[in-house]
């Protein structure tokens, strides 16, 4: 029941229930679980094979409507429960009619495929519930007068990252657009805490010494305020409650250390907490200016939406109709009162962040999403960081579900309970996905019968399941992840996440919090060394689909069965092909993406002027569209340049200084990359408004990669890259380290020179 005294230093207020929020189980919420009851009841009755294709069809239509269509209200809920009665009806048929009997040889294995198809088909269903009817909010203005503003504390936990990625997000926090005396900044350092400045090691200790040192000045510079703490206890959620005692907002705006804000963040949030006392929370989405492990990998970053945006641009809004939108951990803006009812920031399991939010939702209290992009993070760079990222989200979510069970939980509404269950669950998946890698081989390679039943009865039933869960799936998330890569995902993680979830199970309260490694880098093509696994899984498929060959010609009676075996195992081995893609790790072309903006600016040397558009940039560098008659200037401008560009908080135009670097020459523009040389505190900090302090950028670079694919393109995509990606493996990787060596060393060289990095 959150931190106590003991835990994380912080003493909670004395306990006053909030209000309870609106209740969902009103007359309307009865009325759909009525209807949901009789079309259950319904789906366990025996209609015959007709009845099976009719109700099939039925679904199929549905998904046809909701597709061309795009329903809402009434329409869309009832849309969604004729599809997912099609689901309810093959599981009640797969539970009373395709069990193999106890005493076959394929019961244990034909039992786990049961097993994981049910764990499945939990998850489907409610998340077929959790998205009925996402919201879309709109941001609450803030008040007119300075004065009924609320205040506002930014709090920044760091642990180990490089102080000068703290003065980006810091002097970011800085520039946020709010009345100036009701915000305030602070970094909670948690790597130079009294402990570490007193290590036994005396390396260690004078390292922490001078990190506090560096970072002390760091925010004298900037206005921020300097925290630590007397030792390191229960990781970012002792850290924060630590500083609470000594901060006095009303509000919190809690950021990761690499999630640099932009200005409009709090007036897109912090009015919503005027508008209603029981409001504990604002949750904005993460944004990634870098791909992760297997967006950069599979080069996909550019054209195909994030993973992270399914959740943050699908599910949170969807959870958000239900009063269950959770707290992620940054990017939102907390009510300090509601805080200290629950004795801060939450420390049972390693997932605070949702733990807290399940905690207040328990007391009554309302949260709400607002779904605009408003923080510009990193993503971890290599594949390792990546999992280790993911098996911390898995064993926390694992730990709510066993210690903090969320149908259980008093003072839940039903629905709630349903979104928090849906939302914990979900991370069991790496055992029904490594079920679905390796059942067809029980088939393939020893033939034996997994499931009773015929061809015909498996069409009617399953085939028709299959399909809509396929079809729905592209209809509610299309726009954010496409066919089958929501799958690769989660294949690249189950091998690493299953034993992590396992640990849980057997001891719920072991896992600790290990931050993820934000400062990894690849400065050449290797292979991850986790990609061992992928290689041998690979081998093993492919002889599996020589094995359902062989059968196939030799074997005519069992042709009916391999038909949908060997597509089975097909869709597996292009799993496992576009996660041997994704091991095969890409060098780090830059440390942050080059996100497309358009921006107008003023290129000026000692001699004149052109008009520009800065179309990519980064700290570093940055990259102008000049029309082709303009750029014929350029060389008269002179040789130090500057960059006037008008940004919100500075007065007039902000002015940076560049030195062009290439120029690449179109029909009728022409593409000049420059480098920005920041000497002052002034430009540095012009620098970040102009790169980081729109949050239009982020919004509109995301709807650019919102592109949706079928299910046939989707699979045909990966099946692409991870070839591409396997072909460069064994081939071209050997060819370039023969042939290109010297080259690719010269260009390092120069690269250097330049200070490219």
């Amino acid at each position: 029941m959150g931190v106590s005294t003991g835990k994380a230093g912080f003493n909670p207020a004395p306990h006053s229930p909030g209000r309870r929020s609106v209740r969902f189980g009103s007359p309307v919420l009865f009325a759909w679980l009525m209807l949901l009851a009789v079309l259950v009841l319904f789906a366990v009755q025996d209609t015959g094979m007709q009845g099976s294709f009719l109700f099939g069809i039925l679904g199929v239509v549905a998904i046809i409507i909701l597709h061309l269509v795009r329903p809402r209200g009434f329409l869309r809920v009832f849309l969604l429960l004729i599809v997912a009665f099609v689901t309810v009806r093959y599981f009640a048929w797969r539970t009373l009619e395709t069990l193999p009997p106890v005493q076959a040889t394929g019961f244990v294995p034909g039992l786990l495929l049961y097993l994981a198809e049910a764990q499945g088909v939990a998850a489907y269903l409610l998340g077929i519930f959790v998205n009925i009817r996402p919201i879309e909010r709109k941001p609450s203005p803030l008040p007119r007068s300075s004065a009924q503003c609320p205040s506002v504390d930014v709090l920044v936990p760091s642990y180990n990252e490089d102080p000068e990625l703290l003065r980006v997000t810091l002097t970011a926090a800085r520039q946020i657009r709010y009345p100036q005396n009701k915000l305030s900044v602070y970094l909670l350092d948690d790597g130079a805490t009294r402990q570490k400045r007193n290590d036994p090691d005396p390396l260690k200790a004078e390292a922490a010494r001078r990190r506090r040192n560096d970072l002390m000045q760091l925010c004298a510079s900037l206005g921020v305020h300097y925290l630590t703490r007397a030792e390191n206890q229960h990781a970012k959620a002792g850290n924060i409650n630590a500083a609470l005692p000594q901060i006095s907002g009303e509000l919190v705006l809690i950021l990761d250390a690499d999630h640099v804000p932009t200005q409009d963040i709090l007036e897109n949030t912090a009015g919503h907490f005027l508008d209603d006392p029981d409001l504990f929370m604002v949750q904005t989405p993460h944004f990634f200016i870098n791909p992760d492990p297997i967006e950069r990998n599979l080069n996909t970053f550019s054209s195909m939406p994030g993973e992270n945006e399914m959740f943050y641009d699908a599910i949170q809004p969807g959870l958000d109709f239900w009063n269950g939108a959770f707290f992620c951990g940054s990017a939102a803006v907390l009510r300090r009162r509601h805080l200290d009812e629950v004795g801060g920031i939450a420390g049972t399991s390693i997932t605070e962040d949702a733990e807290t939010a399940l905690e207040l939702h328990a007391r009554g209290y309302r949260s709400l999403y607002v779904n605009r992009p408003m923080v510009a993070g990193l993503a971890p760079e290599t594949f390792s960081s990546f999992i280790l990222q993911r098996i911390r989200w898995s064993q926390g979510m694992t730990q709510i579900l066993l210690l903090k069970n969320p149908l259980f939980k008093r003072g839940l509404t039903l629905p709630q309970r349903l979104c928090y269950l849906s939302s914990s669950m979900f991370w069991l998946f790496p055992f029904s996905r490594l079920v679905f890698l390796v059942t067809p081989l029980f088939y393939l390679l020893f033939g034996l019968k997994l499931f009773e039943a015929t061809v015909e009865e498996f069409f009617a039933f399953a085939g028709f399941h299959v399909v809509c869960a396929l079809m729905l799936g592209n209809y509610l998330f299309g726009r954010h992840r496409w066919p089958f890569f929501s799958d690769l995902y989660e294949l690249t993680q189950a091998l690493f996440t299953a034993g992590a979830v396992i640990s849980v199970l057997r001891h719920p309260r072991k896992p600790q919090f290990k931050v993820t490694p934000k400062n990894d880098s690849l400065n050449s093509d290797q292979l991850s060394p986790l990609a061992w696994p992928f290689f041998v899984i690979l081998g093993v498929l492919a002889v599996a689909t020589a094995f359902g060959i062989y059968r196939y010609v030799e074997m005519p009676l069992d042709r009916e069965q391999l038909y949908f075996v060997l597509g089975w195992n097909l869709v597996n081995l292009v799993l496992v092909l576009g996660a041997v893609g994704v091991v095969y790790e890409r060098a780090q072309e830059q440390r942050e993406g080059r996100i497309p903006r358009r921006h107008p600016v003023r290129l000026v040397g000692s001699a004149g002027g052109i008009d520009a558009m800065l179309t990519e940039s980064t700290l570093e560098h940055g990259r102008l569209a000049v029309h082709a008659g303009a750029a014929r200037n350029l060389d008269s401008l002179g040789g130090r340049l500057r960059l006037l560009a008008e940004l919100p908080g500075c007065q007039g135009q902000c002015s940076l200084p560049v030195v062009l670097e290439a120029r690449r020459g179109r029909r009728r523009r022409v593409d000049i990359d420059i480098r920005y040389l920041t000497d002052t505190a002034d430009q540095q900090a012009n620098l970040i408004r102009l790169v980081y302090g729109d949050s239009e950028v982020w919004r509109s670079f995301q709807a650019s990669r919102r592109r949706q694919r079928s299910l046939a393109g989707g699979l045909l995509s990966l099946a692409g890259r991870g070839s591409l990606q396997c072909l460069s493996l064994l081939l071209i990787r050997p060819l370039r380290a023969i042939f290109l060596r010297p080259r690719i060393g010269a260009a390092k060289v120069i690269a250097s020179q330049r200070g490219v990095s």
